[in-house]
């Protein structure tokens, strides 16, 4: 049998690994977010009145590496929601304006390199407030708790609390994004009864793997598991004993470049039955890797924004990026671009809401319960996780549920459904 090895190169899922440790954040600038749904005239600039400052609103994450799609779609919207908010006037603050710059920073998703963007936002740049990171958390929290630095870190794990109320969750937590998706599976596919979960034999890995098992469990589904070395591009042996378990279903789904690679070396080993992708795989690379031919049974969280389930703001900003951003290969957009578009205007709105830019009384804001922001996913902008967590650092999530077919000789995404996973 002819094994078809494609090199990781795409994407590592939206909440990734967690490594080393980091210094501490600075001072910061601020920006202003446009009303919902509204582009501002081409071409115009409304003057601002009164005086002007900079705000500088930082941005951390992947750029470079296999995590790199992640990072650049969550970069690229937090700039074009900047630009957006400047072009409507910037951010208010009493007499000021403020116009926010973005200035960036790779952190490859190594521990290390994000301690470095870390202490670079903070002491080069002087910022209070920064979209990202994409994993690589617990590396900066530390410095940017020390030096008063908000981030929309987004990770597999929660690691704020009361006692550091600088980091705010921009990405659910995985246990309940898990929970959510197992129990539109069940709603959607009672047939399913015995399901195996592939993930890396690492901490992340196992801790993954621990939470989609719990999920499946409490659904009913019988759960086994299978494990393989960081870095494996060769999946035949552990597939081989997965598969003489006699699995309906395989969730794989530890990276974008593991998933493809999992979903399709089963295939060539006879696997009929269905893939779980709860994490986001490009269609293009599930294409390039499993072959038009092998792309059926296969349920998604990748988001179909032309379905009912999104705003006419969300379509637009997807219509936007397939227009201006995406690669000729590029099939859809990566949803982290709605994470920084809505990051950078929550912090806008917690802003102007206290009338400050200063971290302190931005905290204010967001101990608020009644705050609200423009999620841009979902209509729930909000922050939840008080019981939970002790704090209101928490941003919900809408996880779509759908499944892959091919139309006519091209891949969609028919979205069936879809809940907002939240944390109380």
């Amino acid at each position: 049998m002819k094994k078809k090895l494609i090199g990781i190169g795409a994407v590592v899922l939206v909440l990734a690994l967690l490594l080393t440790l980091a210094p501490s954040c600075g001072k910061g600038e601020e920006a202003v977010t446009p009303t919902p749904g509204v582009t501002p005239t081409p071409g115009v600039t409304p003057t601002p009145t009164g005086e002007v400052k900079t705000l500088k609103i930082g941005f951390m994450g992947p750029l470079s590496g296999p995590a790199a799609p992640w990072g650049r779609g969550q970069e690229i919207g937090a700039k074009w929601a900047a630009d957006d908010i400047n072009a409507a006037g910037g951010i208010k603050v009493g007499g000021v304006t403020y116009m926010i710059e973005v200035p960036s920073c790779d952190t490859t998703m190594t521990g290390s390199v994000a301690a470095t963007c870390a202490t670079e936002m903070v002491y080069d740049h002087r910022v209070h407030y920064i979209v990202g990171p994409i994993g690589t958390n617990e590396a900066v929290i530390p410095i940017l708790h020390e030096n008063k630095c908000f981030c929309t870190g987004g990770t597999s794990v929660w690691l704020g609390g009361p006692e550091l109320p600088y980091y705010v969750q921009g990405i659910v937590d995985i246990t309940a994004w898990t929970k959510v998706f197992y129990e539109q599976v069940a709603e959607h596919h009672p047939e399913f009864k015995k399901l195996a979960v592939l993930q890396p034999d690492s901490m992340t890995g196992i801790g993954y793997q621990d939470r989609s098992v719990a999920a499946a469990e409490a659904v009913g589904l019988e759960a086994i598991r299978g494990n393989y070395t960081t870095g494996t591009i060769d999946f035949y042996p552990v597939l081989t004993r997965i598969l003489a378990q006699k699995p309906d279903v395989i969730e794989a789904s530890a990276t974008a470049g593991d998933g493809a690679l999992i979903s399709a070396q089963a295939r060539e080993l006879g696997f009929t039955g269905w893939f779980l992708h709860i994490n986001w795989i490009p269609l293009g690379l599930l294409i390039d890797t499993m072959g038009l031919s092998n792309m059926y049974n296969i349920v998604t969280t990748l988001p179909n924004f032309d379905s009912e389930f999104y705003s006419p703001a969300m379509r637009n900003l997807v219509r936007r990026y397939m227009a201006e951003k995406a690669g000729p290969d590029e099939t859809d957009m990566p949803d982290t671009v709605v994470h920084g578009y809505s990051h950078m205007v929550f912090y806008k709105t917690a802003i102007e809401q206290a009338q400050s830019i200063d971290p302190d009384e931005v905290m204010k804001v967001f101990d608020d319960p009644n705050f609200r922001f423009e999620r841009y996913y979902h209509p729930d902008g909000s922050l939840s996780g008080l019981e939970s967590f002790g704090i209101l650092r928490q941003m919900s999530h809408f996880n779509p549920y759908g499944e892959i077919v091919i139309e006519d000789g091209v891949p969609k995404v028919v979205q069936m459904g879809g809940k907002v996973a939240t944390v109380p």
